[in-house]
């Protein structure tokens, strides 16, 4: 009976596990891809530099300066995302394979 739970345990885990390296793999390509072709209607706008009032012009330096930094912050996020989606496939592959290879040693027995 305790062997019976044991073994529902390892499939249990091996499951979330491949689960987890699905869901990881799945958000790293979402970000790669956010990163190269972020989505249009993020905040990337274009400043209209045809205003030759003072005024307007500092204002247009200020928002297309905010518009690089709010760019290069959303690069910075999708990095570190993928970052963190890469190790969830690392630690879950390690995982898979330690509970996968117990599982395989008492199949053998």
């Amino acid at each position: 009976m305790a062997n019976n739970f044991r073994t529902i345990y390892l499939y249990i885990v091996s499951l979330i596990t491949l689960a987890m390296i699905v869901g990881g793999i799945v958000s790293s390509v979402n970000n790669i891809t956010s990163y190269f072709y972020p989505d249009s209607y993020v905040f990337f706008s274009e400043t209209n530099s045809s205003i030759s009032n003072s005024k307007y012009n500092d204002y247009d330096y200020e928002t297309s300066k905010n518009n690089l930094i709010k760019r290069e912050n959303y690069k910075n996020e999708k990095i570190k995302n993928t970052v963190v989606s890469v190790a969830v496939i690392i630690v879950g592959g390690i995982m898979y394979k330690y509970h996968w290879n117990i599982i395989e040693k008492e199949r053998i027995k």
